[in-house]
This record gives C-alpha cells, sequence and structure tokens, in this order.
C-alpha cells in the first residue's frame, strides 16, 4: 500500500527566514542611509539572500512579503538621498557650497551620479553609442567594422586610462 501523504505538497528547502519583523527592521536600516550588505550583516543574513528576497518580488503578487521587503529597502534609501540632497541644497544655499560640492562627488549614495567620474562615463558611454550608430550607418563590411573598432580602441576610447607607456 502506497504512503497516504504522498499526494501532499512538500516544500522545497528550509522555510524562509524573512518576516515582517525583518521588513521593518530593514526599512529602518534602509532609512539610515545603509547599503543592502550591512542591512543584511544586520538582519542577520548573507547580501545574496537579500538580492533573492529583491528579486523575488518580481516574481511575485504585490503585496507578498518579498514586495514587502523590496519596497522598503528602495523607498526608504530614495527617501534617504532625498534628506541628503535637501541637506546639500542648505549647505549650498547657506554659502558652503565646498561642502555640498564635496557630498555630491564623495558621498557613496551620490558620487555615482554627480562626481566627475560619473560624468565621464557617461559622455563615454554616449560617444560610444554615436561610433556604433555611424557605423551601422556606414554600411562597412564586417570586416572594415572590426578595423575602425580596433583603431578607436588602440585609441584609448572605451578603456580606462593607464599610466603605463606615458612620459
Amino acid at each position: 500500500m502506497g504512503d497516504r501523504n504522498a499526494a501532499l505538497p512538500v516544500p522545497a528547502g528550509r522555510p524562509s527566514k524573512l518576516t515582517p519583523e525583518l521588513v521593518e527592521a530593514a526599512k529602518q536600516h534602509a532609512a539610515d542611509g545603509l547599503p543592502v550588505g550591512m542591512i543584511a550583516s544586520l538582519l542577520g543574513v548573507h547580501r545574496a539572500t537579500c538580492s533573492t528576497w529583491i528579486k523575488k518580488a518580481d516574481e511575485e503578487e504585490e503585496g507578498s512579503l518579498h514586495h514587502q521587503f523590496r519596497e522598503a529597502i528602495f523607498f526608504a534609501d530614495a527617501e534617504y538621498c532625498r534628506n541628503l540632497l535637501t541637506g546639500i541644497k542648505k549647505q549650498a544655499d547657506g554659502g558652503n557650497p565646498w561642502a555640498a560640492t564635496w557630498l555630491l562627488t564623495h558621498h557613496p549614495r551620490l558620487r555615482d551620479h554627480f562626481s566627475d567620474a560619473a560624468a565621464d562615463r557617461r559622455v563615454e558611454r554616449k560617444t560610444i553609442a554615436t561610433v556604433m550608430d555611424a557605423l551601422a550607418s556606414a554600411g562597412l563590411t564586417p570586416d572594415d567594422e572590426r578595423r575602425v573598432l580596433l583603431q578607436i580602441q588602440a585609441r584609448g576610447l572605451g578603456t580606462p586610462p593607464t599610466d603605463e607607456g606615458e612620459g
């Protein structure tokens, strides 16, 4: 005779550690400006676990625990950045533009958006897109396209600058 429980669904793996209390704790940590890696440590889980929870939100319906977790972190982080920018504006309006500039270009949450390096990356991406559009419309053969791209690469576009060979 077969096992009478064989037809019952069996959950795969162990139960998730994600609870409404962890969602609230994550929200508080994100509101304090902590990155996801530190939030994970404070929650007692691995950073990859938090990333998995955030990714699972796309697969589940709105209101699920994973969805609440992602929204809590993202909205609290956005509010933190908004508060930072408000403080920076006050610094600049208060006659201290150097403090505002330093915060915009050095603060870990803002530097990827406002630093010179971020501006350089945006210009480089735009330049590369322009070159690729020009190549596509030029009607070159694949071999000619490859030669042009190799010449561009040899001139340093699309590669980080180095000090080697200069001087």
